[in-house]
């Protein structure tokens, strides 16, 4: 079960991995015709309503295998067909298309209205005039909706009487919105599914300028004490993937140097040379969006069990680094972050099956760090190639850790968070050495990162 966003994602993935979509488009097309053949006699009139995205491309091939098993086929389209695919089969259309300004003409004499007019790409309201050919579309007495309902999930959308869907259950589906849901598989490579790629940018929220301060996401880095660095360039992973505010509770020892890391930074004092239980209750008489545990904190036992204090009362949890170890996780939004070094800690070893059923058994979300990033939820699982092997130094994973603490702060789950945070810091690091070389700093990965997720 997938949110809409994830199909417009598997969509500019499979570009950038050169996945043939035009066969995609033949079995998507195929299978809904196999639907109606299999359903319908031959008799009934199908009036297809095409839009000019890939949703109408699915459309045109089931236009043509249902001529081609004789059944009569009208075909509307709302614009010309905009994708190379999409045109592609367009032009192999085998009748006569028409304006769906005419389509009250058809009205009477269709027994199945096909709605391939929108796709899940679709972002904000439907517009005019395709609202009203909407509300038109709704008057006819049987459809059926290729992928989605178009319109779905706005204020004015197509009611079908079933929905032909593909790859995986979309979660904005249901019967009363999309009639009889029907699962079809076209395909789509497993190898990509698993894959992250650009369309992971697309998760990354756009900025509103109707928020105020701390609204775009306020974050708490809580670690020091062993190492001064660490907290800091979290803090400054943070910063640059767009959090308004950050706050580094650091002990004595950490303060002065975390303080003067950079002007922007809350940073407050907790009495002592170590973050431990009674320190860190100081955190909670704020609220922060998400909470960062473990930079630079070392592993001093009562260091962990403040670790333990924060899950108990706290959601949006980053833990990393020293941090790394079993709790009570208590069913929390929580990342965790080993290295394969770490990863030994929780009682696993770096396979996959291990790390999926780790997280599932524990409901949280493990991004397991490398030349090669795993992420799971436990139901989910995505490889991440991008990176430099520059991006080894120390430093690199303190960057991830704050970014990751930003992406859950704006609102993203805990595993959508980790696909983006892995691919873009990834791809941060790609950047930085094209243009500095191979002696570029962790610090200098905060400035990429910020690049990358402007291309969004």
């Amino acid at each position: 079960m997938r949110k809409l966003i994830e199909f417009q994602i598997l969509d500019k993935n499979a570009e950038e991995y050169d996945v043939d979509l035009a066969l995609l488009m033949n079995e998507a097309g195929f299978s809904v015709a196999k639907h109606i053949i299999n359903n319908y006699d031959v008799d009934k009139i199908i009036t297809i309503v095409c839009g000019s995205g890939n949703n109408g491309g699915d459309g045109f091939v089931a236009a043509n295998i249902l001529i081609e098993r004789g059944f009569k086929v009208n075909l509307l389209i709302s614009a010309s067909p905009k994708s190379k695919i999409s045109k592609k089969a367009y032009s192999s259309l085998q009748c006569e298309v028409c304006h769906l300004d005419n389509l009250s003409d058809f009205k009477e004499d269709t027994d199945i209205l096909l709605d391939c007019l929108l796709g899940s790409g679709l972002k904000g309201e439907v517009r005019p005039p395709l609202d009203q050919y909407i509300v038109s579309m709704n008057e006819f007495s049987k459809i059926i909706s290729v992928d989605v309902p178009s319109g779905i999930g706005t204020s004015c959308s197509i009611v079908p009487d079933s929905t032909v869907t593909f790859h995986d259950h979309k979660s904005i589906l249901n019967e009363s919105n999309s009639g009889e849901i029907i699962l079809v598989d076209i395909g789509f490579p497993k190898i990509v599914d698993n894959l992250t790629g650009p369309g992971e940018l697309l998760l990354f929220p756009n900025l509103d300028g109707r928020k105020h301060k701390g609204q775009n996401g306020k974050v708490a880095i809580v670690g020091g004490g062993a190492f001064s660095g660490a907290p800091a360039l979290a803090a400054m992973g943070s910063y640059r993937s767009g959090s308004d505010l950050v706050h580094v509770f650091v002990p004595e020892s950490s303060y002065e140097s975390v303080s003067t890391f950079i002007p922007e930074l809350i940073v407050y004092k907790l009495e002592g040379d170590i973050v431990d239980s009674n320190n860190i209750k100081t955190l909670f008489d704020n609220e922060f969006d998400s909470i960062v545990i473990g930079p630079g904190m070392g592993k001093n036992p009562e260091s962990l069990e403040a670790v333990q204090l924060i899950i108990d009362n706290c959601d949006n949890l980053v833990i990393d680094a020293d941090a790394i170890k079993l709790y009570d996780f208590n069913s929390k939004n929580i990342i965790m972050t080993p290295h394969k070094g770490e990863i030994e800690r929780l009682g696993i070893s770096s396979k996959d099956q291990e790390i999926i059923n780790f997280a599932a058994k524990n409901n949280i979300t493990i991004v397991l760090k490398g030349e090669t990033d795993y992420i799971t939820d436990g139901i989910y699982f995505k490889q991440n190639k991008t990176g430099h092997p520059r991006m080894a130094v120390g430093g690199t994973g303190d960057i991830l850790a704050g970014f990751l603490g930003t992406l859950l702060a704006k609102g993203l789950t805990a595993y959508e968070s980790g696909r983006l945070a892995s691919y873009s810091l990834g791809l941060a690091g790609e950047m930085a050495y094209n243009e500095i070389g191979p002696g570029f700093l962790p610090t200098d990965l905060g400035l990429f990162l910020s690049k990358v997720l402007k291309i969004n």
